[in-house]
Order: C-alpha cells, then sequence, then structure tokens
C-alpha cells in the first residue's frame, strides 16, 4: 500500500503510459485477464477462460455476421446492375425469309420456347406459342385456314393473330363452353412481335409489344436489302459459339488448309486488342492479323447484343471482306447459326477478275476437296500444271485470273453442298463444309465435355486471367489473342451469365464421341429439316439415282 498523504502536501497525478507502456486495449484486457487467471483459485481460473472463451466467440460470430452482410451487400449489387438487362426483351432472327415458303405454320425454337410461325389473313408473320392450350398438341402440325387463322390438327381449335382463340368447334351450340373458352385468356396463345429486315424474319420473344416498337433489330448497313443468307442448326452452345467468333487466332490451326495460308507454320501472334465496352449495346473491337498473310490487315469487330458478330477486314490494298454472324439461342446446348458476307473489291483491282462480288465470300461453307485437319499431299505436275506454272511467271496476271477462278468454282461447289466424299447435300446452302465441321466438332465437344469438366471442379477449378482481370473463367486466358474472349466472357457475366446463364451447354459429358460427332454431321437436323427447297432438291436426287 502507498503510505498517506502527510498534512498540507499536494497531490500529484501520475505522468500518462508513453505509447510503450499503453499498447492496445485488447493488450491490457488480455494481460489483466492472463494475470487474474495465473493468480486465481481453480475455480477463478476455469470462470476467466470460460469468461474469455465466450468473448472470443461473440467477437467471431460478430465478424461473421459482418462479413456475411458484405457478401450478400456485394451479391445484391451485382442483382441490381444485371436485373436492367433482359435476354427476352431483345431481337431475335429467327429463319430468312427464303426459307419460309406458303404460310406456315413453322416451328422453332428459341431460348428453349417452343413457338410457332405463321402468315395470317392480313399477310403478316406471326409468332406464337407452338403448343395448343387444349391438349397441349404440337401447333406446328396443324395448318393455317382460309380466313388466317391458326387450326390445330389435334381437335380443330383456332386462334387469330394476336393468340386469342377463335373457335372450338366441339362447343358448337353449348354457349356455356364456348363463353368459358372463346376469346378468354385462358385457352390464349401468348403472341410475340415479328419483324421482317433484309431478309430476316426477327422476333421479340417477350409479350412488351411497346418496347418492341421502339428497338429496331440490328442488320449492319453495308449489306443489300436481300443478302444471300444461309442457315443452319449447330450441336454447340450460344457461349462457345460467340466465343469462337471472338477469336480468330484459331484459323490457321483448326482450319488448316481449308482456305489459301492457313496453316499452323503460318500463324502469327497477336497484338493487343483495342476494345471499347459499349454497356448494354455490346463490345467494339479493333486488333490486326494473325497470320503472316494478313498481318496488315485492319480488322473491326462487334458484338451487338443478343447475338451478333459483324466483322470488317480491311487489307492494305483496300479490299473488304466483311462477316455477320448471328448466332441464336434455340435451347441449351444449340444455337441456330444465320450468316451472310459481302465483298468490296480494291478500287485498283479489275472487278471483272475477282470473282468475288456480294454474297460470294460465303466463308462459313467453303469446301476444299480432298483437304482435312492433316498435312495436304502436294499434287502431282502434270505437263498441263507446268506449262501454267510457267506461262504464269511470264504473264503474273494470268495467276490472278486462275486463281480468281478455282475460288469462283470452290465457292459455287460450296453453295451447292456438294462434298465428294459425303454424296448429296440436300440443296442450297445444305453442306456445311470443311470449316463449319471443323468448328462444330471442336466446339461441340468444348461445350458437352470440357466446359463440365472445369465447371464440376473435375479437371481443375476455374480461375481469375492473370492479364485481364474480371471473373474465374474455365479457360487459361493470358496471350493477347485471349483478350476478347475475356472480355466477352466478363460481359455476359454481368447480365446473368447470358441466355440460360453460365452452364449453357449440354453437360452430358458421359456421351459417346460418336454420338457427338453424329449431331456435328447430322445435314439433315442442321439444314434439310426446315428447308423446303433442301427436300425437293433431296428428292430430285434421289429420283435421279433410281
Amino acid at each position: 500500500m502507498l503510505p498517506a498523504p502527510t498534512a498540507g502536501a499536494r497531490l500529484v497525478r501520475p505522468p500518462p503510459p508513453t505509447a510503450a507502456h499503453r499498447g492496445t486495449a485488447g493488450t491490457r484486457r488480455a494481460a489483466g485477464f492472463a494475470a487474474r487467471t495465473r493468480r486465481g483459485s481453480g475455480f477463478d481460473r476455469a470462470w476467466a477462460l470460460g469468461v474469455g472463451a465466450a468473448r472470443w466467440v461473440r467477437r467471431s460470430r460478430r465478424a461473421k455476421r459482418a462479413k456475411s452482410d458484405l457478401v450478400e451487400s456485394e451479391e445484391v449489387e451485382v442483382k441490381k446492375s444485371q436485373s436492367s438487362y433482359s435476354w427476352e426483351k431483345q431481337w431475335y432472327p429467327v429463319l430468312p425469309l427464303s426459307l419460309l415458303q406458303g404460310v406456315g405454320p413453322e416451328p422453332i425454337k428459341l431460348l428453349n420456347k417452343d413457338l410457332v410461325l405463321w402468315k395470317d389473313g392480313e399477310g403478316e408473320w406471326r409468332c406464337t406459342d407452338g403448343i395448343c392450350p387444349h391438349r397441349l398438341a404440337p401447333l406446328a402440325r396443324g395448318r393455317v385456314t382460309e380466313n388466317g387463322e391458326l387450326m390445330c390438327r389435334f381437335h380443330g381449335w383456332c386462334f387469330k393473330g394476336d393468340g386469342m382463340c377463335a373457335k372450338v368447334p366441339m362447343a358448337h351450340g353449348d354457349s356455356e363452353a364456348e363463353g368459358r373458352l372463346i376469346g378468354q385468356d385462358c385457352s390464349k396463345l401468348a403472341s410475340y412481335p415479328t419483324k421482317l429486315k433484309k431478309g430476316l424474319l426477327f422476333v421479340w420473344p417477350h409479350a412488351s409489344a411497346k418496347e418492341a416498337l421502339q428497338r429496331e433489330p440490328f442488320v449492319p448497313e453495308e449489306l443489300s436489302e436481300s443478302p444471300n443468307w444461309s442457315c443452319f442448326d449447330v450441336p454447340a452452345g450460344w457461349r462457345v459459339w460467340l466465343e469462337q467468333s471472338w477469336d480468330p487466332s484459331h484459323a490457321p490451326f483448326l482450319h488448316q488448309y481449308a482456305l489459301p495460308n492457313f496453316a499452323p507454320e503460318y500463324a502469327a501472334p497477336m497484338e493487343p486488342f483495342d476494345i471499347q465496352d459499349l454497356g448494354d449495346d455490346g463490345l467494339k473491337v479493333k486488333h490486326g492479323g494473325y497470320m503472316q498473310s494478313n498481318m496488315g490487315m485492319k480488322a473491326d469487330r462487334r458484338f451487338v447484343p443478343p447475338c451478333a458478330n459483324s466483322t470488317s477486314y480491311l487489307y492494305p490494298d483496300g479490299r473488304i471482306i466483311g462477316f455477320n454472324f448471328y448466332f441464336v439461342p434455340t435451347e441449351p446446348g444449340k444455337v441456330r447459326q444465320i450468316t451472310t458476307s459481302y465483298f468490296v473489291p480494291s478500287q485498283n483491282e479489275d472487278d471483272s477478275k475477282s470473282n468475288l462480288k456480294g454474297n460470294m465470300m460465303q466463308m462459313s461453307k467453303v469446301v476444299l476437296k480432298g483437304r482435312s485437319l492433316g498435312t495436304a499431299e502436294k499434287p502431282k505436275r502434270d505437263l498441263r500444271a507446268s506449262w501454267m506454272a510457267w506461262a504464269e511467271t511470264r504473264w503474273p496476271d494470268l495467276a490472278k485470273v486462275r486463281r480468281g477462278l478455282e475460288t469462283w468454282k470452290l465457292l459455287q461447289a460450296s453453295a451447292r453442298g456438294t462434298r465428294a466424299e459425303e454424296g448429296p447435300a440436300h440443296g442450297p446452302n445444305g453442306g456445311k463444309g470443311l470449316l463449319g465441321d471443323q468448328d462444330n466438332t471442336v466446339l461441340s465437344f468444348q461445350d458437352s465435355v470440357g466446359l463440365p469438366a472445369v465447371q464440376k471442379k473435375e479437371l481443375r477449378e476455374p480461375r481469375v486471367s492473370q492479364r485481364f482481370g474480371g471473373p474465374a473463367s474455365e479457360y487459361l486466358l493470358e496471350t493477347h489473342a485471349d483478350a476478347l474472349v475475356a472480355r466477352f466472357d466478363a460481359w455476359i457475366a454481368q447480365r446473368h451469365g447470358g441466355p440460360f446463364g453460365r452452364m449453357d451447354g449440354r453437360g452430358d459429358g458421359g456421351a459417346p464421341r460418336e454420338q457427338l460427332e453424329a449431331a456435328v454431321f447430322d445435314r439433315w437436323a442442321a439444314h434439310t429439316s426446315f428447308s423446303k427447297d433442301a427436300q425437293a432438291e433431296g428428292m430430285r436426287e434421289a429420283l435421279d439415282r433410281t
């Protein structure tokens, strides 16, 4: 004990402790707790330990709640940023008008919805649900009546262009049944806005007709009013097809020898991309070449939501080759690919020699007979070939004419869809050709086997790119050539992961390889099933062989 102060003595406050002596509040409490525990009785020590443990549990719970609240608030912020974008409130091309013959009905699949197209009494193309509300029969098996109503084949129910039920044959004379069914919401088909633009029929798969009127479907201005559209259903998901279209560096490897100068030895590393994020309006990109033969090329690519890739290549001599791809999400693991292209010759080039005008550059269907993913055999040079080689060295323009004619023949054979090893290809645009088959073979595997293996963490865990950042990806994206795929994946991650979410693929990793390949090369499912011209030509070819 301190001695009592003497009379008249002045009390002096001790100096405050220094920072070294003061420490933190937690340190002082811990020191006091330890001291009490050491000098107290056994009961006191046990009680002190219990109090300390209770305090630690309370602090841990508070920290956990704070972390949970933080994560939840971040998730709410992400949901808020995504909530403004709707994949249904968009214009999707569904078919070229050239494939819509007669008045329908024509079945389509869009965003995993079974829909039907048909022409009403006023000559307008309509899109409604494809399932009859009565007994759930397929309306695509029905017909369009003389007064422009869609009639179900099962029991004859008829529907107007706005989806309202107009007739129930079995309710004729039964006023009670007619009152419950005709013109009622319970029997109404959902109806979706449609629009024609440059030879394509677009559908807005949402009932918000007023919003649809305020938006225009995207078709590049560079295209003519009636482009030559090709249309195929392909067995791979929306995401992987769009990723592939943002990755030009795959061309010299996957499409080896499919086109001149396409070979691994001609590949060249890509320079950094110039990427502009347009928000909900998509992405704009500029980049250079990816092969030795196109290093002076300037490419402009644009992703226009929900499913368009519009690309143009400007070459040093002034030539422009443009492509427009639509990858329409029909259902998880499948897309409808609608494509066209255009060619602008150089001002210094004689148009009569180029043989590459308008839509003749259908690159997605180019076929080079006798070539495959392997190395190409060197052709044997006969007397005629030797003479041509000598003539081309003397008259260089002759080589340009020859290459132009060969390309023209190549593209014409492609348009007919013929390949020596596969026989008839079922009509115009019926044969996908080497390029499309190569893409399908890789992408269908990637979509149904590769991506699920990482998503399920069977192969490895998704990782964040150290170069590009963004969300964790199934891929290893670290080269400049990967920039657009990384940016595209980040764009869709901010918008619900795409039309079907992140798990877009089929995920049937156990499917036999033969089954996957059969789907890739199924020409009937890819094109002929919805092309009346292709079906007719296939019948003619069959009759010619008999």
